[in-house]
């Protein structure tokens, strides 16, 4: 029965389409058997930090130093990611506040492959540069190490919508007691988005975090981002390091640089619009006056009208916050004392008062006018 079974299968295979899929199984399962595996996919965590959960931490800590446990590999670390930099400047020596780009087309982040070497000790004793993770030994940081190829940078994906007043703080310190000595800068950027250029940020820049020889020396920075960073679900943030030269400015090998304690805050955004603000006009004994027109005008001089019902309230609905308003009411039949009022409006308001001092007289129109001066004058 195993013959008459070869057997026709082999009459099977006569036709074309039979012997191609067959070769296609053939081929795929040599490869699968015989070619050499490939290099493993990094993996990342780029979801964007969403502020309604409290202020972004992230320290490298000995409790949290088995979030990075294999070389390249960020998926344990939520919104923060490493990448090596490649080739992005062509000697050393060059400010990292003028290197604005990515090494991937259209800057686009995220994108593999991220960097990462994991689980290292002596930040002296390693010298690969791109970024390593220190998590033993006498500092716990994240460290950023240029060469003539690397220059590092740490990404930071944050959802500021409904948010303000983000406020990016980091420290950085020499953690190489190595005897390199080099000019080691670290530049703060932003953008907007997931593509183009990215925005240097002065105040977050240190000219040099290494001393030479001697580990330590922590340096703190707390730097507000500019107003195009609040309200937007897709902002990136990146501390980046370029391949340093020597106090005299040649080349030279880089230190490591130690990032800890990034910790990034935010504030409640005010609410676009959506309060009420109104109150009453009223008679000088209390009796609401019906029919008075209120105008409302912010502070670009747009104006919205309401009119008092025959209790003498009035309410403008879906007013944004934030602005200060000049409230205004007028009467045909009444003048009131406080005819204009100032407001900030941060919430709903509705004590707003008019009180009429005394009964007016018309407001006659310009032909009524004329007929009673004629009347007046015989």
């Amino acid at each position: 029965m195993k013959y008459a079974y070869v057997r026709d299968a082999r009459l099977r295979l006569r036709h074309p389409l039979s012997i191609v899929l067959s070769l296609a199984l053939v081929a795929s399962l040599f490869i699968a058997t015989k070619a050499p595996q490939l290099a493993p996919v990094a993996h990342a965590n780029s979801a964007y930090y969403n502020f309604s959960a409290g202020a972004m931490s992230y320290s490298l800590t000995p409790a949290s130093a088995n979030q990075i446990s294999s070389n390249d590999d960020w998926s344990g670390v939520s919104s923060v990611e490493g990448y090596f930099g490649q080739n992005l400047t062509a000697t050393h020596g060059v400010d990292p506040q003028t290197v604005l780009g990515t090494e991937f087309a259209s800057n686009l982040l995220p994108n593999t492959p991220t960097n990462v070497s994991a689980n290292k000790g002596n930040p002296s004793a390693f010298n690969a540069g791109g970024i390593a993770e220190f998590d033993s030994g006498t500092y716990f940081a994240i460290g950023l190490q240029g060469n003539t190829q690397a220059n590092p940078y740490l990404v930071f994906y944050l959802n500021t919508s409904g948010r303000t007043n983000i406020t990016f703080n980091y420290t950085a310190q020499d953690i190489d007691a190595g005897s390199n000595n080099s000019v080691s800068p670290v530049a703060l950027q932003y953008r907007v988005g997931q593509t183009g250029l990215f925005t240097n940020l002065p105040a977050g820049y240190i000219a040099d975090v290494t001393t030479g020889g001697v580990a330590g020396a922590p340096q703190l920075k707390t730097v507000v981002l500019p107003a195009a960073a609040n309200n937007q679900p897709q902002v990136q943030v990146r501390l980046i390091t370029t391949n340093a030269a020597s106090p005299s400015g040649g080349s030279t090998p880089d230190e490591w640089i130690g990032i800890t304690n990034v910790s990034v805050t935010s504030s409640l955004a005010p609410t676009a619009a959506g309060v009420d603000v109104g109150g009453r006009a009223v008679t000088a004994d209390g009796q609401g006056i019906n029919g008075a027109y209120v105008t409302m005008w912010d502070s670009m001089g747009n104006s919205r009208r309401a009119v008092t019902n025959p209790f003498g309230y009035f309410r403008f609905e879906d007013v944004e916050v934030g602005q200060t308003y000049i409230i205004e009411i007028s009467s045909k039949r009444f003048v009131f004392t406080n005819s204009m009022i100032v407001r900030a409006v941060s919430d709903s308001v509705s004590d707003i008062e008019f009180v009429a001092e005394g009964r007016g007289s018309p407001i006659l129109s310009s032909p009524q006018k004329s007929a009673r001066g004629k009347q007046e004058s015989r």
